[in-house]
């Protein structure tokens, strides 16, 4: 059972159903049936770049550039410094960008005190600060600022459920039949805190396209016995 099922489950026995079936057809929706009638599909609530989520675009740019900082110069170094990666989206990594980065590592190397930012490529920066102590590599990782997280979130959600809902009831269209009632579950990975009424009521009130399922749940991903209903 993933992550996200998980935190569905404890949120669901916190509500009182006792009879909550884990994919009772095996590995196809529907994720969940409580009591023998509600079909359940889970999922995680996260936010997207041109359709794509941002999580998933973040793993094309960040391990490329942690496997040259991690691995630069681990041996001869005297001096080390704390490297932060600061990008926006779109940003592709390519031959060039490796080429710079390894030139910049050389140029930094003879800068070890100071503080300086390079730019990479459009949308691409690195930012060095000093360490104190000479640390085991020369090059730590001091952060990873993604600027296209954040924003406003009860904009992020609707612009996620407009995704989410439509994508999620294609899958289960070919077995809507199987069960009178369907739910979708979402593990919110956008909001930081469960929804205030206001908030939720301010959601509800903005969403002018059709939800698909009988219910959707948006649980709070820090505190899984939370949720709201839409």
């Amino acid at each position: 059972m993933k992550k996200e099922e998980q935190k569905a489950e404890k949120y669901f026995k916190n509500l009182g159903f006792k009879n909550i079936d884990y994919e009772p057809k095996g590995n196809r929706t529907p994720d969940f049936v409580i009591n023998d009638e509600i079909a359940v599909e889970v999922r995680r609530l996260n936010q997207f770049l041109d359709g794509e989520p941002l999580e998933k675009v973040y793993f094309k740019i960040v391990p490329k550039i942690l496997n040259l900082i991690e691995n630069y110069n681990t041996d001869t170094h005297t001096k080390s410094s704390f490297v932060s990666i600061h990008f926006s989206r779109p940003s592709i990594v390519n031959k060039k960008d490796i080429k710079l980065i390894n030139e910049i590592l050389d140029f930094h190397s003879n800068k070890m005190e100071q503080k300086k930012r390079y730019k990479v490529g459009a949308g691409l920066e690195l930012e060095f600060h000093p360490s104190e102590k000479k640390l085991e590599k020369q090059y730590w990782i001091g952060g990873i600022v993604d600027f296209d997280e954040g924003g406003f979130i009860l904009s992020n959600i609707y612009k996620s459920l407009k995704l989410i809902s439509p994508a999620k009831y294609n899958i289960i269209q070919p077995y809507k039949s199987e069960y009178p009632i369907w739910w979708l579950a979402l593990i919110d990975h956008i909001s930081f805190s469960p929804l205030t009424k206001n908030e939720l009521n301010i959601l509800k009130q903005s969403i002018d396209f059709n939800l698909k399922f009988d219910k959707v749940i948006l649980i709070s991903n820090s505190n899984p016995m939370i949720g709201s209903e839409l």
